[in-house]
């Protein structure tokens, strides 16, 4: 006993680090690692739905080690290992050392950080750079060397890279230095120029690309968004699953710590803000400057998206980064481990019904975002492809039937611009389908998007307008070790391409 008391944190760390491996052994292709590899292997400078650093990313590890599945998977566990190791080093400069400890077995044992480890998105990327740009931003307030200023810059620059989340690093440290009278005096400082002139720098790529696609990546992204949210009616189905998602994803002490952290560090700001006007060179309490910075970075992120998701889903990844130094904050709650280790019992049994989720699936997924089936799906497509070889393939299931296809096969397969669906990065890869035209096409969907179009009168009345016949050729269904369906696929034909009347 007094060896594991001894040894907990390092217990943890291998613990943790073995579930997770164990689990990424076992998992299988997700649309989103199949759509993120199809972005790598059309490199650009930014894509519809995201900026790039994703797809770099999985093209660095796919160039050195080669197009896999274990390749994949290997690249976001390698990443998040890096993010965990940049947190710490982070962490370890602005809390003791006790602290220090459990905001990291708050960090290790979270769940997000295996959905990161095994599970491709531009999330791996954005976690990595923004624990590197607190690091590189502390770094910058607390030393002499102005190079300080343009490394934190250009890191919160990749981050932004990675996802257009990333403006909230410019946005936290405007709002720390607002908050410190030690450091007030920087906005109007020449480092601070410097972190946002090599901030802009490292976002070229977004911006050019951005402006020779008339900005609808920002659009998609800002606009659209606002305007779903515009009703502005409370929801409380979707706060309910907005609390249980986080709930999951951070385990509750790191979650439902930061609601009072947030009401304690609000109700702060008014006296930080007294003498705004006076006297910038007060020293600030380092104790409180280094939990005004972590604070600076989470909470008001944190406050935004709990406020959205009063009258909006908020996407189960979008408050990740509010976690690496919203652990910091929390950890400080605490003086005894008692309720972290109970939590962390709780994590080693989730990650052990994970795994065996993932090896057995005893829980039925009822949805296409799954791991399990595309490989057999692809082999299918192929095999009903051999018998057409001059038809072109497509799907109109957003983006995921599509990109798990491409994944497996060589040839290319199509999305839904072809039936004037949405097709995301597809739709500006594929813009011109005239040479289509004529062409006859075999048309793959699932089970679960079947369903949906049955209530519009089914494939065959959908395709019309654009062949001149759709026929039902063949179906794939999936069975567990049990004898009960998994998923279900379904192939047709359809003869004589008309062409998209967007064309």
């Amino acid at each position: 006993k007094n060896f594991i008391l001894r040894n907990e944190f390092i217990i943890i760390i291998v613990t943790f680090t073995l579930l997770r491996f164990i689990a990424s052994a076992f998992m299988g292709l997700m649309p989103q690692d199949a759509y993120y590899t199809y972005y790598s292997e059309n490199l650009a400078l930014s894509y519809f739905d995201h900026p790039p650093m994703v797809a770099y990313m999985i093209w660095l590890f796919t160039f050195i080690f080669g197009k896999s599945l274990f390749v994949l998977h290997f690249a976001d566990f390698t990443v998040t290992a890096a993010t965990l190791i940049l947190s710490y080093l982070f962490i370890k400069r602005i809390v003791p050392r006790d602290s220090v400890r459990r905001a990291m077995i708050l960090l290790i044992t979270a769940p997000f950080i295996t959905i990161l480890s095994i599970n491709t998105t531009p999330d791996v990327p954005l976690l990595f750079f923004w624990a590197l740009s607190l690091l590189l931003i502390h770094n910058a307030i607390t030393k002499k060397s102005i190079m300080w200023w343009v490394a934190a810059g250009f890191a919160a620059g990749l981050a932004f890279d990675s996802k257009y989340t990333g403006v909230f690093l410019p946005a936290g440290l405007i709002l720390f230095l607002i908050l410190s009278k030690e450091h007030r005096r920087l906005l109007l400082s020449g480092r601070f120029i410097l972190f946002l002139l090599s901030f802009s720098v490292a976002i070229l790529p977004v911006v050019i690309w951005n402006i020779q696609n008339d900005f609808i990546s920002i659009k998609y992204q800002s606009s659209e968004r606002a305007s779903d949210m515009s009703a502005f009616s409370f929801n409380p189905k979707l706060f309910a699953g907005y609390l249980g998602t986080q709930l999951g994803l951070a385990l509750p002490l790191l979650f439902l710590t930061l609601f009072p952290a947030s009401w304690r560090w609000t109700a702060s700001i008014p006296s930080k803000l007294s003498g705004f006007f006076g006297k910038i060179r007060q020293k600030d309490n380092k104790s409180e400057q280094n939990h005004d910075f972590a604070a600076s970075f989470a909470l008001p992120m944190f406050i935004l998206f709990t406020g959205i998701a009063l009258i909006y889903w908020v996407k189960i990844n979008w408050l990740m980064p509010v976690y690496i130094s919203g652990a910091a904050l929390v950890a400080l709650s605490f003086r005894t481990d008692k309720y972290i280790r109970i939590q962390t019992i709780l994590s080693f049994i989730l990650h052990l019904a994970l795994i065996a989720e993932l090896i057995w699936m005893p829980v039925k997924v009822n949805s296409d975002d799954t791991w399990y089936g595309w490989d057999k799906l692809a082999a299918k497509t192929e095999e009903i492809g051999k018998k057409y070889p001059a038809d072109f393939i497509f799907s109109d299931n957003s983006y995921k039937v599509s990109a798990a296809l491409n994944f497996y096969m060589e040839k290319h397969v199509y999305a839904g611009n072809i039936v004037n669906e949405k097709a995301f990065q597809f739709a500006l890869n594929d813009k011109d389908i005239s040479s289509l035209v004529g062409k006859d096409a075999i048309y793959v969907t699932t089970g679960k998007f079947l369903k949906k179009k049955a209530k519009k009168g089914g494939p065959e009345a959908l395709l019309a307008p654009y062949f001149n016949s759709v026929t039902k050729a063949d179906s794939l269904i999936l069975k567990n070790r049990s004898g009960q369906i998994e998923r279900k696929f379904y192939f047709f034909i359809c003869k004589q391409y008309k062409g998209s009347i967007n064309q």
